[in-house]
């Protein structure tokens, strides 16, 4: 099969925060297995002299385009793109754009020439929450550009559907699970409980508490807010670090208390977090997401074990679970297998590909196979397969 030429794109330049890291992993990914290019353009001019003590020249510049963009929505025409123009200066086969919020959609109006030179068309949409999509409907027509559009939140489809005329499919979050394997290098897991982002404060408070009681007690967490992300190979790269050394990683499913509901509406999607915590081979503490697509994805054992937030005696009960040596090692042990056997980017890539009727690269098909070789080195190491169910190496 001849090389096709795939274009690949996302605003994670000109929006920098943290939770544009699923788009940069996964079209980071992407690129490892096809002939790709990526065009991600960084911030517009306006936004030069952002930061702690924004200078008066960009207060003035972001107000008058957040004015002029919200004028522009009143009109019922899609809002502005904070990023830079761009011209596609050639032809490619396939175009996948990547982003989180429908809103990120107008970065599509700064990349010039893009549905002109490209042959097909994707977009993944990673959050898409139905009680918005009325705000955000001049954004959502753009997805009628699109030959096929994926998102990561199942339930949005029926909704979304009313506001496009293009085919829409679930695809799941991942990893790129070569950069969270922890094998065989085992790093010493040096960090006793990680939490990473959105997190239940109750436990918050317990977590620090001990970790000011015991010196021993390394209790890793964010400590900063609105922080930007200077460099995201070195973001993504840090991320896997931590897991890998991690004991434990807090991950919770904040649709069971006021954090998670907006505007009286449960969420419910698959998070990121609870993919990235399982293929660092870090054992998942919190609880498991109330959707059926969870039960599909993390169906094996121990992918999360329970910790309510209430617990009153942290510290007894990672003693307790921390005597259940077997278990635990079978448990992360698992975690590793099976991501590296379903939940890898290229997993997802090869979904799309499939859905949409191209052929699987033999890059793409040879990291996949590299991947289930790991997986069956994991479970030879471990004494006994760790296959379930929905496992797939295709």
């Amino acid at each position: 099969m001849a090389d096709r030429s795939v274009l690949l794109s996302s605003n994670y330049n000109a929006w920098p925060e943290p939770f544009n890291g699923q788009a940069f992993a996964f079209l980071n990914v992407i690129a490892q297995v096809e002939d790709a290019d990526v065009l991600v353009p960084e911030p517009s001019a306006h936004a030069a002299g952002r930061g702690v003590n924004p200078s008066m020249g960009y207060l003035w510049n972001e107000l008058r385009h957040r004015v002029v963009s919200q004028s522009w929505r009143r009109l019922g025409q899609p809002g502005f793109s904070n990023a830079q123009a761009v011209t596609v200066e050639r032809d490619y086969d396939v175009f996948l754009y990547a982003c989180q919020f429908p809103n990120e959609l107008t970065a599509l109006r700064k990349l010039r020439g893009w549905r002109q030179r490209c042959d097909k068309a994707y977009a993944y949409l990673l959050e898409g929450w139905p009680e918005r999509f009325p705000h955000q409907a001049a954004e959502l027509r753009m997805l009628d550009q699109f030959d096929h559009v994926f998102v990561l939140n199942a339930e949005s489809i029926p909704a979304l559907q009313r506001y496009t005329s293009t085919p829409i499919s679930f695809l799941p979050s991942a990893c790129d699970t070569l950069l969270a394997c922890p094998y065989p290098e085992a790093p010493p897991r040096s960090i006793d409980v990680l939490s990473i982002g959105r997190r239940m404060p109750e436990l918050h408070t317990k977590l620090s508490a001990l970790a000011a009681q015991d010196g021993n007690f390394f209790y890793v967490h964010d400590t900063l807010r609105a922080a930007s992300v200077a460099d995201w190979a070195e973001h993504r790269s840090q991320t896997a670090a931590m897991i890998k050394r991690a004991k434990y990683f807090i991950a919770y499913d904040f649709t069971v208390d006021t954090f998670g509901v907006f505007k009286g509406v449960r969420k419910n999607a698959l998070a990121t977090r609870y993919f990235e915590g399982t293929a660092g081979g870090a054992v998942v503490l919190g609880s498991a997401q109330h959707c059926l697509e969870f039960a599909h994805h993390f169906d094996w054992p121990d992918a999360v074990i329970e910790l309510p937030p209430e617990t009153a005696d942290i510290g007894a009960f990672l003693n307790d679970l921390g005597g259940q040596t077997a278990r635990l090692e079978r448990a992360r042990a698992m975690n590793v297998s099976q991501n590296l056997r379903r939940h890898d980017w290229a997993h997802r890539w090869g979904q799309l590909l499939d859905t949409v009727g191209l052929a699987r690269s033999p890059r793409l098909q040879q990291r996949i196979d590299r991947l289930a070789h790991m997986a069956g080195m994991v479970d030879l190491a471990h004494g006994a397969p760790l296959v379930r169910r929905h496992d797939v190496t295709a």
